[in-house]
């Protein structure tokens, strides 16, 4: 058997080893990471730890390589759903004392649905309710990457976590419209 130089290494759609050097901005805003110098990141293709949309464009590429690609909103966080913007009343929320909720405020989010986002934005503050944003912050909007592929090569055991296998490639990062439920009480199991 032959074993490949890394440089003729392909990065494949699963169980990939992958290292880049990269930045990455809002198409027509912000440099999101690596504004000064570009960030490095590393993950195993296959498991939904990256956006679709970046870990498509990798696949067939090798190390060495220089990419300038972007990736539209439905493959990155995903498109931005309205039904996800809540108005709840104020009495759903519990604020410590002296804390007020203000626009853009971030909140953690409890619930039971897994696939939930962990925070939530304050969009409005009316007089008897809040307007929640549920999205993530980045739904909707198309991101542009330039990187380098610093090191790609065939993940070895010790690059994946027992819990990515269970959890398979059913488990994605982003994406997806979760269920969420504000304010519910828990039925008492009695």
């Amino acid at each position: 058997m032959t074993v490949s130089e890394p440089s003729d290494y392909r990065i494949a759609a699963s169980s990939c080893y992958t290292k880049i050097r990269y930045s990455v901005r809002v198409v027509g805003g912000p440099v999101l990471k690596g504004a000064q110098e570009p960030e490095l990141m590393d993950f195993v293709t296959g498991y939904g730890h990256v956006i679709p949309g970046l870990e498509k464009r990798l696949v067939g590429h090798g190390t060495g390589e220089r990419l300038s690609f972007t990736v539209p909103a439905e493959e990155a966080f995903g498109p931005r759903h309205q039904e996800l913007v809540i108005e709840k009343p104020k009495s759903d929320f519990h604020f410590p004392p002296g804390m007020a909720p203000y626009q853009g405020m971030q909140l953690p989010l409890i619930t039971s649905a897994s696939d939930a986002p962990d925070t939530v934005i304050i969009r409005e503050v009316r007089d008897n309710s809040i307007v929640i944003d549920c999205n993530h912050p980045l739904a909707g909007a198309a991101l542009q990457y330039e990187l380098e592929i610093v090191e790609a090569r065939p993940a070895k055991s010790t690059d994946v976590c027992g819990e990515w296998e269970q959890q398979g490639a059913e488990h994605q990062c982003c994406g997806q419209v979760p269920e969420i439920v504000l304010g519910e009480e828990k039925e008492s199991e009695n």
